[in-house]
């Protein structure tokens, strides 16, 4: 059982700015830089036998190792898979949080009861159940929650999130008559079929479901291979790719994903899109062959949990270096195709990726090990399939996405927040 050891990577994107607003172009994907270098060094940790696709396909798996991202000025529903705010669920390790999507959903859902019968345009509401959020309640003092879980469960709430809800996730509203959890009339006998229904509102995805999400698109993987469907396989490895360098960013695992809370705006794109560029050619980015990782949950949350104990060095050092060096060398002026922008200086960057042991390099490396694993842990639950051409079958619906995506990206603007452009 392959144990990475989860402490973990990065991977860039477009962002938000800095003390003073970075100037990017959309046109260059100036932040897309470390996905698609991360994706393309994971091919040469693959044994021979996925050979024949991954590395003839590396081109196609480095440029649409931002697809993903891409992918958030198509839907709303992109964005909360690319994080997750583990500070919003309490302390180390986070128990509170269930492990399982189902199950976390259900928790951190609200429950509602419309009364159609009142008015049919404004039903009358009536809330169920309300759930505890440590963030909204022990910070930001909102005073929110109601009900109780424990009596839900005992009426068989998780039963009608798992076979009601959770089918229709990216449905949206999620209203309900009230045969389909028969139990709520028992808890509520004011209830009546003809004029209540059953209302659920999500309030999980605000803070991100990037753990949950991560074995959706690794079964995905598995089972292209299995198909031999050449298009699906690259796309979905490609994919896999983003979202476990995403998992392995410090900020994309706090509220404070772009230092907003503690006066630091623009650190995200600071760490994990200037430094690459600017020392990523100088890393050592050659890591070990690929390994099978048995538990791919528990692999995933360890990512996200070791990730998160980062963050506390990500802030703090970035802040003790601008308290202490000169003022007037932190930030620079730089022409990038026919722009002036202002971005972090050359020596100042160093000086923080020093002052983090190369905290960037060394989860540039892991990353690089964990999704060149993830792809052949796919690979071998399928049973290593032949991956040579005539054994694979091919469309272009993965080049059409692509197309669709970047066209998308062109023309719009995202959905979430804008910092995770990466």
């Amino acid at each position: 059982m392959l144990r990475l050891f989860v402490g973990i990577v990065f991977l860039a994107l477009l962002s938000s700015g800095f003390a003073h607003p970075f100037i990017f172009s959309q046109e260059e994907d100036w932040g897309f830089y470390a996905h698609r270098k991360l994706n393309r060094l994971a091919v040469f940790t693959l044994p021979p036998g996925m050979m024949p696709l991954f590395k003839t396909e590396i081109e196609y798996l480095s440029a649409h190792a931002v697809d993903p991202d891409r992918r958030r000025y198509a839907t709303p529903h992109e964005g909360p898979r690319h994080f997750i705010d583990l500070d919003a669920w309490g302390d180390f390790p986070y128990a509170d949080l269930p492990r399982d999507w189902k199950t976390a959903l259900g928790k951190y859902s609200a429950v509602y009861v419309l009364d159609r019968c009142a008015n049919e345009q404004t039903p009358d509401t009536t809330l169920i159940y309300f759930p505890y959020i440590h963030w909204d309640e022990e910070v930001e003092k909102k005073r929110r929650s109601y009900g109780n879980y424990g009596e839900l469960i005992e009426f068989n709430y998780q039963a009608f999130i798992d076979d009601v809800v959770f089918p229709v996730f990216y449905t949206d509203p999620w209203e309900f008559p009230l045969s389909d959890w028969r139990e709520l009339k028992k808890m509520n006998e004011w209830l009546s079929a003809d004029c209540h229904t059953i209302l659920v509102e999500d309030q999980l995805s605000q803070y991100g479901i990037l753990p949950y999400y991560l074995p959706v698109i690794q079964r995905q993987l598995t089972r292209a291979m299995e198909r031999g469907d050449k298009a699906r396989i690259l796309r979905h490895a490609a994919d896999i790719g983003h979202y476990i360098g995403d998992g392995h960013v410090p900020l994309h695992t706090t509220i404070n994903y772009n230092g907003q809370l503690t006066g630091q705006q623009g650190i995200h794109a600071f760490w994990e899109s200037r430094i690459p560029e600017l020392f990523a050619e100088d890393f050592d980015l050659i890591v070990g062959k690929a390994q099978y990782i048995e538990d791919k949950e528990e692999f995933f949350w360890d990512v996200i949990v070791d990730t998160h104990l980062k963050v506390d060095s990500v802030l703090s050092i970035e802040q003790r270096l601008r308290d202490t060096y000169p003022e007037d060398a932190q930030m620079c002026f730089d022409e990038r195709s026919f722009q002036t922008i202002q971005q972090p200086c050359r020596e100042f960057a160093l000086a923080y990726e020093r002052e983090m042991n190369h905290m960037v390099e060394r989860q540039m490396q892991k990353t690089i090990f964990a999704i060149g694993s993830l792809w052949y842990t796919a690979w071998v639950d399928a049973g290593q399939p032949n991956l040579t051409g005539e054994a694979l079958s091919s469309d272009d619906s993965h080049l059409t996405e692509s197309d669709s995506l970047r066209i998308n990206y062109q023309r719009g603007s995202v959905y979430g927040r804008e910092h995770l452009n990466e």
